[in-house]
């Protein structure tokens, strides 16, 4: 997967930080640097990874190379757990 541009909506941009209390920018950190993902279902991904506020889960479309952000939260233990054991 080459993912070559990466959109957010301004309405998941505020619910990612209201609802969740994350900056929008470190969910577009996760998908630009190192990170596990894993196909969801249709055109849906899961990405975990590693950054400066911790570990985030973040869910997107992917299609011709354009990640669309849907959602991103700070992981649960489990998704640490997962992360941890996929990238060793």
């Amino acid at each position: 997967m080459l993912i070559q541009k990466i959109v957010m909506s301004p309405e998941v941009a505020e619910k990612i930080k209201c609802k969740h209390g994350l900056d929008p920018i470190i969910a577009k950190n996760v998908l630009e640097g190192i990170n596990y993902i894993e196909k969801v279902g249709g055109d849906n991904y899961m990405a975990i990874g590693l950054c400066s506020a911790g570990y985030v889960t973040l869910f997107f479309e992917y299609e011709t190379g354009t990640a669309e952000i849907k959602t991103a939260y700070n992981s649960s233990n489990w998704q640490i757990d997962l992360y941890k054991r996929k990238r060793g």
